[in-house]
């Protein structure tokens, strides 16, 4: 009679890692996909503030001034026609939202100007204006 000293069919103390390999990267997959959906309104550099305040309340409709001066109403591109920004503007304000507007720091007052005088004329209770926290107190 012979003593088997190694059974096959034994606990393995070795990892088998291909499965956390499997995890990560489907992870990593989702997180490259969803990431550049969680910003709202068209990508414009913000200008720099100390005292940024956070908004409260329900989600802002965002309206968006490039460094060109093109205007967008969250992602999509507004046509020449004023009335319909101010139409836009009116439609986020009657839905209970407040409207954020984002401009380019690059941007020529003399391009934002305008779009303020539209939400003027639009009766908007009010407007804010977006921009990023200055960090590290320079």
């Amino acid at each position: 009679m012979a003593m088997d000293v190694g059974s096959k069919g034994g606990v393995r103390s070795d990892i088998n890692i291909t499965p956390l390999v499997d995890v990560v990267l489907v992870l990593l997959i989702i997180f490259m996909v969803v990431t550049p959906m969680l910003q709202r309104g068209k990508s414009v550099e913000l200008p720099k503030a100390k005292h940024a305040i956070a908004g409260q309340g329900p989600e802002p409709a965002f309206i968006s001034v490039t460094r060109d001066g093109q205007v967008y109403v969250e992602q999509e591109k507004q046509p020449a026609t004023k009335e319909e920004l101010m139409a836009a503007m009116k439609d986020a304000n009657e839905a209970g939202k407040r409207v954020m507007l984002k401009a380019d720091m690059e941007t020529e007052y003399g391009k934002v100007r305008p779009v303020m005088d539209l939400a003027s004329k639009s009766k908007l209770k009010s407007i804010s204006l977006a921009a990023e926290e200055l960090k590290g107190g320079k």
